[in-house]
């Protein structure tokens, strides 16, 4: 892997951990996607578990604490836990669910029905489109 993943805090949450664990083996299993890894930072809210976690992005280095960013986050996802998961899960088409699929289909309802909320969607789409690409098991 030509990317390395490390974990900020002493006593990493789940949220940090699975994170850590599923962009670790994204990045193994594809290391072309080593490549997306540029600036930024995303901020991720699982409000059913009440947990939250930033993934700091820089060339060859993705870091992960735990709670809010500081500064604030170009990208900040808030979503249950298995609509976290859905969007994981979800085929994509140039970086977003594939709307032409029935899970991509799925992933977009709960953005209109807001289960998932995105902030700084519209004023940050590619580090959006690269945040899925890195974290997509499909």
């Amino acid at each position: 892997m030509s990317a390395r993943i490390a974990l900020t805090d002493r006593d990493p949450n789940g949220l940090a951990e699975m994170l850590a664990g599923l962009l670790e083996a994204n990045l193994i299993a594809h290391p072309r996607r080593a490549s997306l890894l540029r600036p930024a930072v995303v901020e991720i809210e699982v409000v059913d578990a009440d947990v939250g976690a930033t993934v700091r992005f820089s060339p060859g280095v993705v870091e992960i604490a735990n709670g809010p960013a500081t500064p604030r986050a170009e990208v900040h996802v808030r979503a249950r836990a298995q609509d976290l998961l859905a969007m994981a899960a979800a085929p994509l088409l140039f970086g977003l669910p594939d709307p032409l699929r029935r899970d991509g289909r799925s992933v977009l309802g709960r953005l209109v029905r807001r289960h998932v909320r995105i902030s700084g969607m519209l004023r940050h789409p590619i580090v959006l489109s690269r945040f899925a690409r890195l974290l997509s098991v499909v």
